[in-house]
């Protein structure tokens, strides 16, 4: 038997959006929601991996809010802004949006997609493809 360790299944194969384990669960409380969504940087990843088909990678989330945030005006530049963004998503907001089943963040692959309780936010959140670049570059 031939292992082939550079044959890998498609990350669609691998990595699927779930409800798994969303039989039986309970809402989110609203203190839990309006948490997820005091921040902008959440409030920015839900919105786009909710408006997304396919899982998102991280660095592509990156590049979004580090567009949406860089200020030519401020002495940081872009690139260490990303490296910021790129921190606090890995260390505080994905590990958070997962804790709540509201994100799968796969850190092996760095990608996001939606979990079980995503979809709480679907009417909460006002967005269309329009507003969130992203998904209109995975479609």
């Amino acid at each position: 038997m031939t292992i082939h360790p550079d044959r890998t299944p498609p990350a669609s194969d691998r990595f699927h959006p779930g409800t798994a384990g969303a039989i039986g669960r309970r809402p989110l409380p609203q203190e839990t929601i309006r948490h997820v969504l005091d921040s902008d940087r959440r409030h920015e990843v839900v919105r786009c991996v909710l408006a997304a088909v396919d899982p998102i990678a991280v660095r592509t989330l990156v590049s979004r809010l580090a567009d949406a945030e860089h200020d030519p005006t401020v002495g940081t530049t872009i690139h260490q802004l990303r490296q910021r963004i790129h921190t606090s998503l890995c260390e505080t907001h994905l590990p958070l949006l997962e804790k709540h089943d509201i994100v799968r963040y796969d850190r092996v692959q760095s990608l996001v997609a939606p979990a079980a309780n995503c979809a709480a936010f679907e009417s909460l959140l006002e967005f269309d493809s329009l507003k969130c670049p992203i998904a209109s570059r995975l479609e």
